[in-house]
């Protein structure tokens, strides 16, 4: 049997979809790659905020939804809070390091001002004005490889990345791990994720084998925090679940620049109900300091 998955074309995707790939091919599995083009690699020099919701994913999950293809596989976070109904998580794969870091020559106690930092990201960049407002951000699009060179050109003096894309790319820069206190990831980074139709059942039954269990569960915890206070790429919202036996450790942050909130929870429970927990009290706080997201 050949699986056939829809993923876009960028040397990072095409590394996820191998990484799943091998995973397949060690239950007898074979796999071939459709590459599909998306509204961001369209459009790879406007801002991700102007381009609207679903940028990185939505032409990959059509191509499942018409036929093309069996799988669509993903960065996470890059998907909706909202699948399409039609579709649904068949797995995910061991979690990648899921933190924050920064591509400097020295680290962010030690930046001297008025420097800019490259970041995309609403979330890094409230963060970072938060903790460091002498620093300038300025938006940067491009793949991971092309970032890296415009920095190393000296257009920006330091570039905010996540430790998965280059941990996946096998490059060897220097970098400082941001604490996750003053860098809550986004949801679900670091996480690679492969959804399918629902009515798929056979598909299905081959993903259960390859699904990391833990993984899935940090994931749609972090998934119903999102749900509840609202959140995605284009939002300053982090949050970042770890399980350990039965226990989870969450924290979640939220940020407009000049206040900056962060909500912690541990005990153990189901996912869904230990993320909502933890999104009703960042609302709260965030209500009590008169923030709307």
């Amino acid at each position: 049997m050949k699986i056939r998955i829809a993923a876009r074309g960028s040397k990072l995707s095409r590394i996820q979809v191998d990484m799943l790939g091998e995973k397949l091919k060690k239950i007898g599995i074979e796999y071939e790659i459709i590459d599909i083009k998306t509204k961001a690699d369209l459009f790879s020099t406007d801002p991700l905020s102007k381009l609207g919701k679903g940028v990185f994913e939505k032409e990959v999950n059509e191509a499942v939804l018409e036929g093309k293809a069996d799988i669509a596989v993903h960065s996470m976070k890059d998907i909706l809070s909202e699948i399409n109904p039609s579709l649904e998580i068949f797995a995910v794969l061991e979690r990648d390091p899921p933190y924050d870091i920064l591509i400097a020559e020295k680290n962010l106690d030690k930046l001297d001002s008025n420097i800019t930092i490259g970041t995309s990201s609403i979330r890094r960049k409230n963060f970072l004005k938060y903790i460091k407002p002498e620093i300038n951000t300025k938006d940067i699009r491009g793949n991971v490889d092309t970032r890296i060179r415009k920095y190393l050109s000296k257009e920006y003096q330091g570039l905010i990345l996540a430790e998965a894309s280059l941990k996946r790319l096998n490059m060897t820069m220097n970098y400082h791990r941001l604490n996750v206190y003053d860098f809550t990831p986004e949801a679900n980074q670091g996480i690679i994720v492969a959804l399918g139709r629902k009515k798929d059942e056979k598909i299905k039954e081959i993903f259960k084998e390859i699904n990391h269990k833990d993984t899935l569960d940090e994931a749609l915890a972090e998934r119903a925090v999102i749900s509840l206070v609202g959140g995605g790429c284009h939002s300053p919202i982090g949050v970042l679940f770890k399980k350990e036996g039965k226990e989870f450790y969450g924290i979640a942050s939220y940020s407009d620049g000049k206040k900056k909130i962060t909500v912690s929870i541990s005990k153990p429970g189901d996912p869904y109900t230990i993320g909502s927990e933890l999104g009703l009290l960042l609302k709260k706080e965030m209500k009590n300091e008169d923030i709307i997201p």
